[in-house]
């Protein structure tokens, strides 16, 4: 998995956020401040915070956008339809990965009020519209989520998991998609 916080890469990372949403302009303008929020927070000590903060407040009132500046995400992440995405800021994403609208990521809480743990995703992974990620789990890289999908449990790498709750229907052979 290649999330990692972009440090001095700012400029090359939203280039590349840029690149893979063409024709996403809202997606393009959203992922811009955020790469900016998460790149002030970490170099411009109390500014940034403050900048950071309008962003949070901005972009989840207004654009309907959870991407906390604490997030850590890696390089090109496609938003397509960027509306209601809401991820925990102790979540980690790799590079290439694709969320959809109403893509919810997070934590369990149990009753007693600690947390059960966050996910977190490899490489590629491609989230469907409406899908709800949530516990200590991990998708692997190159998986696939289904739309309006519920992961309870670790999807491996390549895996397609689909349903209420999630289960994994198949495996995808990687080398099939060389062919």
């Amino acid at each position: 998995m290649t999330a990692a916080r972009p440090g001095g890469g700012f400029l090359r990372w939203t280039t590349q956020d840029w690149a893979v949403n063409a024709g996403y302009l809202d997606s393009r303008l959203v992922l811009l401040w955020f790469r900016a929020a998460q790149w002030a927070a970490r170099n411009w000590g109390l500014p940034g915070r403050v900048f950071a903060a309008v962003y949070s407040l901005v972009t989840s009132l207004f654009v309907g956008v959870e991407l906390p500046p604490g997030l850590e995400v890696g390089p090109r992440l496609r938003l397509y339809h960027p509306h209601g995405i809401v991820l925990n800021p102790g979540v980690r994403l790799g590079a290439d990965c694709v969320l959809r609208q109403h893509v919810t990521i997070g934590n369990v809480v149990r009753r007693d009020g600690t947390e059960k743990g966050v996910a977190s995703a490899g490489d590629g992974v491609e989230f469907g519209a409406g899908c709800v990620v949530v516990g200590g789990l991990h998708v692997g890289s190159h998986a696939r989520v289904g739309a309006l999908s519920l992961v309870l449990r670790d999807v491996p790498e390549w895996g397609v998991a689909v349903g209420n709750p999630a289960t994994v229907v198949r495996v995808d052979d990687p080398g099939a998609s060389a062919a």
